[in-house]
């Protein structure tokens, strides 16, 4: 038996196992990779539709398609790194997920991340395009 390439490949193309992504030349729909390969998301479940996922899989390994990332959402009661207020300024601050509206609109809008270091490098950029002061 050979051995499973599925995870390297997801890696080379910047995504984790089991993270949701859209492929910019095929619209709204959902892909992630599994173990097993790739796979199509229709509202929340997975579709075994292997000539769809095998044609995107593809056009993914030969550069002919690219791939969108999602805005990453943390999971129930994980730390996460967003930015907040200090003295009128901006800054980077741990949080707790709690599926908190405010929290989902910050998710949408791309500013949760996975370390302190991604929300550092993000904020000079989000800092101007709102206008905003800033500090790291």
């Amino acid at each position: 038996m050979s051995k499973n390439l599925i995870p390297q490949i997801a890696q080379m193309l910047g995504v984790e196992i089991g993270e949701e992504f859209q492929i910019k030349e095929y619209g709204e729909r959902i892909y992630r990779f599994a173990n097993s390969g790739l796979q199509l998301i229709y509202d929340n479940g997975v579709r075994n539709l292997n000539t769809t996922a095998n044609m995107a899989l593809s056009g993914l390994l030969s550069g002919d398609l690219e791939i969108v990332k999602l805005p990453w959402k943390p999971a129930y009661r994980q730390e996460y790194w967003t930015f907040g207020l200090k003295d009128g300024i901006w800054v980077v601050v741990p949080r707790e997920w709690e599926d908190y509206p405010a929290e989902i609109l910050l998710a949408d809008k791309g500013w949760t991340y996975r370390t302190r270091e991604e929300a550092e490098a993000a904020l000079p950029g989000v800092a101007k395009e709102l206008g905003v002061e800033h500090k790291l």
